[in-house]
């Protein structure tokens, strides 16, 4: 499920409530309902941001050394707005153009899997490897080979192309069949079915896609800039800092935020203009599973296995001949874009290979350690406010529109901010990683359990089980596959997190080692660094992914 519709459906009023407030028909009774529903949804929001801003206000005075308060940042905000509308812009630019090459490929590719299905699978799992490509680590490779602020808008297409191409593939698989038969007998072709049906069907789940896009171009799009543009939101951000600007560092994030939430909310807008029909829960996630494998459910555990590996393999040998071919094509400097012999020659056949890989290996023990720790730290937090909502209902009004307004936020602009008030040392990696984890694994099992079979809920009750039984026996064990699937969107996010306060602050780890390389034109050591930390992440992803099929198998009963 898309992090937006999931946070949506969240924040709305129970499942069980729904029926009862349609069935209450066209009276005053029902109109007065809608309008407290509305006026609800309205106030809840209001207050929290009115509560947060005194939270702000109180922070900034009991740590002035650390959060300067709501005045002091607008204040900077208006001293320096002719310098911040400049780098706004171009982080801007950069967004809307990786936004637009980001998403064109993936609907391009969208439409080849409609027109040939048996290129789905092969897609998907590629587009599996783009997603773990971790921005950082890419980074210094793109900054070398693209000049201006050309790492920034590649990025930002990287960080929008998995969503959308999830969006626009299960969009155009929904189409009714039916329909396709009726154009048929017109005389309709595929052109036809496509414009006519396909791209029709296809609108709810596209939006639900490029909403999660548009901050992510932004997010990408900053990214890019920390690696050295010459201007943006980003390149500001670490001025200010290292200039010790605290309000003007603040009110930076902040405006980084504003365009990331205009962007979310615009897209939203337009997607309701273009598809009123759609449902606000869009479900994302079987594009991954067993769609791209359609014999997956009805076989055992060793074949499975065996279709894994045999699946891995091929897709590792496409992404190592499309690594290859680019460089051959796009005809790039052998000094700085690097060749799989070069990477396996630095890792295996070098006279220091043995140190080469050690010192890899150290880096990133340490990254993906402290990346873990701020993976379990936000999903424990997570978990312990979805018990709180699930046992007290009503707090949800007050708390989820926080939370879904996060979705909208690019945490990472926030890293030079957290690195000022934790330091440089593990707590504030840690810190940065659970923020980034906390939003998906909140949303995704908070909308499981509240969408846990009535069927299993009415024998609890009978039984005389309260609102913790429910929550204990039924509610959180039906949530487990959807807390994997949100690990699936976590885990890459806490890895980057890590890596963005190593770049930044830390001083180790692998992002460090990559600063390092690109800054000695270690290109060898960068290139290595790349590889390895996107297979530690692919692995991960496809070890969370089968826990994910296992847990779905156990809950339905399937060998």
């Amino acid at each position: 499920m898309t992090l937006a519709a999931a946070g949506e459906r969240a924040a709305g009023e129970p499942a069980a409530a729904a029926p009862a407030t349609r069935a209450g028909g066209g009276g005053p009774g029902a109109a007065r309902a809608r309008l407290a529903a509305v006026a609800a949804r309205l106030v809840a929001p209001l207050l929290t941001l009115v509560g947060l801003t005194a939270v702000w206000a109180l922070a900034g005075r009991l740590l002035p050394a650390y959060v300067p308060g709501p005045l002091a940042t607008v204040s900077a905000l208006v001293d320096d707005w002719r310098m911040v509308r400049v780098n706004a812009s171009a982080t801007i630019s950069g967004a809307v153009r990786g936004w637009l090459w980001g998403n064109a490929a993936a609907l391009a590719l969208a439409l080849l899997c409609a027109f040939l299905p048996r290129a789905e699978g092969p897609v998907l799992r590629l587009s599996v490897v783009v997603y773990c490509l971790p921005a950082m680590a890419i980074g210094p490779v793109l900054q070398a080979l693209l000049p201006g602020n050309g790492a920034s808008v590649a990025i930002a297409a990287l960080s929008v192309f998995f969503t959308t191409l999830l969006g626009a593939v299960l969009g155009l698989r929904s189409a009714p069949r039916a329909a396709f038969d009726v154009i048929r007998a017109a005389g309709g072709g595929p052109a036809t079915e496509t414009v006519r049906v396909r791209l029709r069907a296809a609108l709810p789940s596209l939006f639900a896609g490029l909403r999660v896009a548009a901050p992510a171009a932004v997010l990408g799009a900053i990214l890019g800039e920390y690696l050295g543009a010459d201007k943006g939101l980003g390149n500001a951000i670490i001025t200010s800092q290292q200039q010790l600007d605290l309000p003007l560092t603040w009110a930076l994030a902040l405006v980084a935020t504003v365009v990331a939430g205009a962007g979310y909310v615009l897209t939203g807008l337009v997607g309701r203009l273009l598809a009123p029909w759609a449902a606000e829960a869009v479900d994302l996630t079987p594009a991954l599973d067993d769609r791209a494998d359609p014999g997956a459910a009805g076989r055992r555990l060793p074949a499975r296995a065996a279709r894994a590996a045999w699946t891995g393999l091929a897709s590792a040998v496409v992404v190592v001949a499309l690594w290859w071919g680019l460089i051959k094509v796009f005809g790039l400097s052998p000094l700085v874009a690097k060749t799989p012999a070069d990477v396996w020659d630095y890792l295996f056949g070098a006279e220091q290979a043995a140190a080469n890989r050690q010192e890899l290996l150290d880096a990133l023990g340490t990254t993906l350690w402290e990346a873990a720790l701020g993976f379990a730290a936000g999903t424990a937090v997570a978990m312990l406010l979805v018990t709180l909502l699930a046992l007290w209902p009503t707090a949800s009004q007050a708390l989820l529109p926080t939370t879904i307004l996060l979705q909208a936020v690019p945490l990472t602009v926030f890293t030079p901010l957290m690195l000022t008030m934790f330091g440089s040392g593990l707590a504030a990696t840690i810190v940065i990683a659970a923020i980034i984890v906390f939003f998906p694994t909140l949303v995704t099992v908070l909308d499981a359990v509240r969408v846990t079979p009535a069927p299993m809920l009415d024998v609890i009750r009978a039984a005389g089980g309260g609102r913790l039984a429910l929550l204990l026996r039924a509610q959180l064990p039906t949530a487990v596959p959807a807390l994997f699937s949100a690990a699936r969107i976590s885990v890459p996010r806490a890895l980057i997190g890590a890596l963005v306060a190593e770049w930044l602050a830390t001083g180790r780890g692998v992002g460090y080692l990559m600063l390092r390389a690109t800054a000695t034109y270690k290109y060898h050591q960068l290139w290595s660094a790349v590889v390895l930390t996107t297979l530690v992440m692919v692995l991960a992803n496809a070890g969370v992914t089968g826990l994910e099929r296992a847990s779905r198998r156990r809950l339905l009963g399937m060998p």
